[in-house]
Order: structure tokens, then C-alpha cells, then sequence
């Protein structure tokens, strides 16, 4: 379902959620005005069709000595499927995506210190396709957060 066919109850549960992905259906339906029973089958269907994931981040800066880091990573065409579907595998990956611009895929990765970081990045270049990777290291999250665009009004 794209996201264009989802409604103004949808987006409202959703936004709901995105303050506190915890919030007890019962609150969001009562802060909505419309039944618990509504707010649990939506919220249902959207998990079932991919929209909607709910999880608790993790801060990496609270975590010792972990490093987390952005890796780019230019890959061959025919390889580039073969490499997402790899790294998305890998639990030190925690996001994941394909780009335009000067790198192909771009991958954030969390280890527990420099040698894992060093020793994960050695494993990347070694991929079948693999042409280049330029690694990034962050220092401090800011902010992460995915938010649901605002609604298209005809107004």
C-alpha cells in the first residue's frame, strides 16, 4: 500500500505512536475520539503491510566503547542486489539503503570498538562487486528520527 492511500486516521495513529511507541492503544483512541478496537486494527494491518514497525533505539554514545559509523559503498550493478541483501542480514548493520550520488549503498553499522569496526569494513571491500568503500565515523547522534511526511490537503 503506498503511503498516498493511507488516511487522516492513519496518519494520526501513526504520529501518536511516533511520540511514544509505547502509548497504550486505549490512550491513542481516546486522544483520537474513535474506538481501542479501531486504533488495534490499523495499527494491525499497517505492521502487516510494512508501514508501521514499532522498536526501541538504542544510544550509542551510552554504550562505552561501541562505534557506529556510515560506511558508502560503491558496488557493480549486477552485484548491487547481492550486496543489499548481505548486508541486510548482518546484525551489525542497523540501516540500510540504496543512494544516488557518489556511492551506491549506504550502510550504518554499530561495533563494539575500533578492531570490529576496522575488521567488519575489511569484510565489506571483500563482497563480490564491491568497488570502493569510504567509512564515516559518528561521533555523536543528534537526532534520529523518521517521521510521516505531512498529509497532502487539496486546499
Amino acid at each position: 500500500m503506498p503511503i498516498s492511500t493511507l488516511d487522516a486516521l492513519d496518519y494520526e495513529i501513526v504520529r501518536e505512536l511516533q511520540e511514544d511507541g509505547r502509548r497504550a492503544f486505549r490512550e491513542v483512541a481516546r486522544n483520537l475520539s474513535v474506538p481501542e478496537a479501531t486504533v488495534r486494527t490499523r495499527v494491525k494491518r499497517l505492521q502487516d503491510q510494512g508501514i508501521l514497525q514499532i522498536l526501541a533505539f538504542t544510544n550509542p554514545s551510552k554504550l562505552g566503547q561501541a562505534k557506529l559509523a556510515l560506511f558508502f559503498i560503491e558496488v557493480t550493478p549486477q552485484d548491487h542486489d547481492r550486496l543489499v541483501d548481505t548486508l541486510g542480514r548482518w546484525p551489525e548493520v542497523s540501516y540500510l539503503s540504496t543512494t544516488l550520488g557518489s556511492a551506491d549503498v549506504c550502510a550504518q553499522v554499530l561495533c563494539r570498538d575500533d578492531e570490529t569496526l576496522w575488521d567488519l569494513q575489511q569484510k565489506v571491500r571483500s563482497l563480490p562487486g564491491v568497488r570502493d568503500v569510504r567509512m564515516m565515523q559518528e561521533v555523536k547522534v543528534h537526532k534520529i528520527r523518521f517521521t510521516i511526511p505531512p498529509v497532502q490537503t487539496d486546499e
